[in-house]
């Protein structure tokens, strides 16, 4: 398996001639490393995390399809909220916590609260999206989730002992459990077994001056969201396009971690038509009529940047395996806030 071109990010391209001539094969991808993309001459941080997580998605595509739902991504987001319980205690049952007195977070500690955010965002994932975003009580577990992670985020900021970061943090994960047992309860709901399936969509007679009648909006990490559908459009008449499906592929290339404008290049390739593979939530019979236009995002409050890389202390490392760690961890934090674009749909 060569590397693609098309959809890198226009940062990457300057690599891809590193990777040709080390013939880098599909199985070496998916195992890659930082020392090794060292070694490939991708240097720079940003640079590598933009790989990386292109891996990810692709293996979350891949082995979480069929698997993947909302009960068992609640049952992730509950065991790492247990984690960081079970973490916190134990650090205070130990002979040398001094939580009471310093006031600097340790980095393991912010490890564990990255994972929680990215187990959240997961959850996050499907309950921002059809049909859950139309279900009143989805809903308001989605935004109960959504500022209980806000908080999070605001409690690391806080210059306070460890120990009362701990206390808060602790209310928070007891919270979140709550919720991810109250949504492992809906046993009667169909909606929280059904994992996402793949669908195959055919537009054929596009007319250049129309277009083919989608709006799609990009997520920071590169998943491609339809947020709707123009009426009578081509996507609007084949009746199998819907508000939340992502598109995966583009006449049979994966598109999952492309650019924006990558993506809409592909879409324009081929006049005559195109073929696109969805990947679509489970749907009931009250949402399963093609979406006209809508945004279905939430919107996250902004948050404090630099207060928050000072307060974990990125400001102050000096080793430098340290401060790659954490540089990754601070990143990762930040994603929950860029996980949402508010800007405009795009139209195709």
């Amino acid at each position: 398996m060569s590397v693609p071109h098309a959809g890198l990010d226009d940062c990457l391209q300057q690599y891809i001639k590193n990777f040709e001539r080390e013939k880098i094969s599909g199985e070496q991808l998916l195992h890659i490393t930082h020392q090794e993309l060292e070694e490939l001459g991708v240097t720079r941080i940003g640079h590598q995390e933009l790989i990386l997580e292109a891996v990810d998605l692709l293996c979350a595509l891949n082995y979480g399809l069929e698997t993947e739902n909302l009960r068992t991504l609640s049952h992730k987001l509950n065991a790492s909220a247990k984690n960081l319980q079970n973490f916190i205690t134990g650090r205070r049952r130990g002979g040398h916590y001094d939580g009471r007195a310093s006031r600097r977070l340790p980095n393991d500690f912010l490890t564990s609260v990255v994972d929680l955010i990215g187990a959240a965002k997961n959850l996050l994932a499907w309950l921002d999206r059809s049909p859950f975003v139309s279900v009143t009580e989805y809903s308001l577990l989605k935004n109960n989730i959504v500022q209980l992670c806000l908080e999070l985020t605001t409690i690391v900021q806080q210059d306070c002992t460890v120990y009362e970061t701990e206390n808060k943090i602790l209310h928070v994960c007891k919270t979140l459990s709550g919720i991810c047992d109250h949504i492992i309860s809906l046993s009667s709901d169909s909606l929280v077994s059904q994992s996402a399936h793949l669908e195959v969509v055919h537009l054929t007679n596009i007319m250049p001056s129309e277009g083919l009648g989608m709006y799609i909006k990009s997520t920071y990490d590169g998943l491609h969201v339809i947020t709707g559908t123009t009426e009578n459009s081509p996507a609007d008449q084949c009746k199998k396009i819907h508000a939340g499906d992502e598109v995966i592929q583009v006449n049979h290339q994966t598109v999952v971690g492309w650019q924006l404008k990558n993506l809409v290049n592909a879409l324009r390739e081929d006049p005559n038509g195109v073929i696109l593979t969805l990947k679509k939530r489970p749907q009931n019979t009250l949402t399963s009529a093609p979406a006209l236009l809508k945004n279905v995002r939430w919107k996250p409050l902004a948050l404090q940047v630099t207060n928050l890389l000072q307060a974990i202390g990125y400001d102050k490392l000096q080793d430098d395996t340290l401060h790659e760690h954490t540089l990754n961890t601070n990143i990762t934090i930040l994603l929950l806030n860029s996980v949402n674009n508010n800007g405009v749909s795009t139209s195709f």
